[in-house]
């Protein structure tokens, strides 16, 4: 009966996808005296696409007209129902593996074999094809070394790394140069893994390769971190691969080696963490620009009332008759309206400079001044059981833009304050002091201390966890921070408290830019 033409057509589409697919591989597997057969990857029923000729000679199939068939098919009349069953489970999972059998040829004769199954991945790791080699048992000794050098030959170019061990103390029998190049050693074979790459021990990874050799359970690592110490120069580097380790067995099912075949992943890894970061960037830009417009926003909308509030409060003033009762501490009072008010407009400005990305004025200013203006605010808006300790020196000074440092030191000082609102001990300090060319700045608590999630991404801007709260008072406080040239970061954090610091470059090397 005739092959249908659609049939045929797509018989030759998969053949063609093949060859392309494998380029000057197909050569070396049509000359080579290994018997070996590929299937399709992406058919379901897993379509034989090439069977070379020494197949044909072992089997006695006819290689031209396999391709196109079903490899169920050819298994059912190769192999035995359970392994027919157990290769087709493996090819529908992806998986490699290793039988030995009795096996029936074309004309129902048996042989003894060894069938390999190797999946062939693409550089996104997609299984395009999968390869079924044979091995003949049963033929004399020379012929075997004979095919186990072809098999080692053919691996040896294949893209993906390969290597085999054998005993309990992984003895190396073969590694591929895929293999040496991702390990960064060309002397394995004959050698342990243990000696060749003692590293791997101290990352338990041949407690790994123990526990494959003991259950005979294969290993599949994902993305898997090895590293690697150079034998030479003594360099660490870390790389990153998709694996599996299986157990190789004889024909009496006992464990004799392990086999492994992989892909080095590291190029993609490192590529998805350097998107990740650009994706980070990307997003704290965004919300820089969205600040931006919500600082010109609210310095518009803010303006007029806060020059009200200015105005009422000098009108005020100008009606307080000195000598009444009282009148001291409602001048005072008048007063502190009238700063806050200007203080706020200040703020807005200040923030209206900052989200240009312009760079803030340096003036040196004397910073127990400063503190002690800020201390004085944040005194006036939280519990007046908490205490807040100013502990700067007297003459300490500071180079930077002064509104803008007292905003990083106001926030500092009201989170602080809030940590502590629950405890028994209610106190918060503020200290400074020079270290090499920075002068740091330290806010401490006696707080529940800052949890190790939230300490990792606490400078980032984010959803915020307070009632009424925006979510970027330390992402602010890091921006003004690093637009100065200097760093913020938490300290400390424990059940005693926290400690958060910032530092600004000292005056001198400020002179210097």
């Amino acid at each position: 009966m005739p092959i249908p033409l659609e049939t045929h057509k797509h018989v030759e589409m998969l053949v063609e996808r093949f060859r392309a697919s494998i380029g000057p591989f197909v050569a070396a597997a049509e000359s080579t005296h290994m018997p070996m057969i590929f299937a399709d990857g992406q058919e379901a029923d897993h379509p034989i696409v090439f069977a070379n000729r020494a197949f044909r000679d072992l089997a006695g199939f006819d290689a031209e007209a396999l391709p196109g068939q079903p490899i169920a098919g050819l298994l059912g009349e190769l192999a035995d129902s359970g392994t027919s069953a157990a290769i087709q489970t493996a090819l529908s999972a992806g998986e490699s593996g290793n039988w030995e059998l009795q096996c029936r040829r074309a004309d129902r004769s048996e042989f003894l074999a060894a069938i390999f199954l190797s999946p062939m991945r693409d550089a996104q790791h997609v299984i395009r094809h999968n390869l079924l080699s044979f091995i003949e048992l049963g033929g004399p000794v020379d012929r075997l070394l004979e095919q186990r050098n072809e098999f080692h030959a053919l691996y040896e170019q294949a893209p993906g790394f390969i290597a085999a061990a054998e005993g309990p103390e992984h003895r190396f029998t073969f590694a591929n140069a895929s293999y040496k190049r991702f390990v960064g050693r060309d002397q394995l074979v004959g050698l342990t893994v243990a000696e060749t790459m003692p590293e791997l021990v101290e990352q338990g990874f041949i407690g790994l390769l123990d526990q494959v050799y003991r259950t005979g359970e294969p290993f599949v690592g994902t993305g898997m971190p090895l590293g690697f110490v150079d034998p030479e120069t003594g360099k660490s580097e870390q790389r990153y691969a998709d694996f599996v380790y299986q157990a190789v067995r004889n024909a009496g099912g006992k464990i004799t080696g392990l086999f492994c075949e992989g892909y080095d992943v590291t190029v993609q890894r490192k590529t998805a963490e350097s998107l990740s970061a650009l994706q980070s960037e990307m997003i704290h830009i965004s919300r820089v620009n969205a600040m931006g417009t919500m600082a010109t926003t609210l310095a518009h909308e803010l303006n007029q009332p806060l020059s009200a509030i200015t105005n009422y409060a000098a009108g005020g003033l100008k009606l307080i008759d000195p000598a009444e009762h009282g009148a001291g501490r409602l001048i005072q009072a008048m007063e502190g309206i009238n700063e806050a008010a200007h203080r706020a407009a200040d703020i807005i400005r200040n923030m209206r400079e900052l989200t240009r990305r312009r760079e803030p004025k340096r003036v040196a200013f004397e910073l127990k001044s400063a503190v002690g203006e800020c201390v004085r605010l944040v005194r006036a808006t939280v519990s007046p059981g908490i205490s807040i300790r100013d502990q700067v020196a007297s003459g300490t000074t500071m180079a930077a833009d002064r509104v803008q440092i007292q905003q990083v030191i106001i926030n500092l000082l009201r989170n602080a304050c809030e940590a502590v609102m629950q405890m028994d001990r209610q106190e918060v300090s503020i200290t400074a002091h020079a270290k090499h060319d920075s002068l740091v700045v330290s806010v401490i608590d006696t707080g529940p201390g800052v949890s190790a999630e939230a300490a990792q991404d606490i400078f980032s801007w984010s959803d915020s966890t307070k009632e009424g709260g925006m979510g970027f008072g330390l992402s602010i406080c890091r921006t003004i921070v690093e637009a100065h040239r200097g760093r913020i970061w938490l300290e400390n954090s424990g059940s005693n408290g926290s400690e958060f610091c910032f530092s600004v470059p000292l005056l001198s090397e400020t002179a210097q830019a």
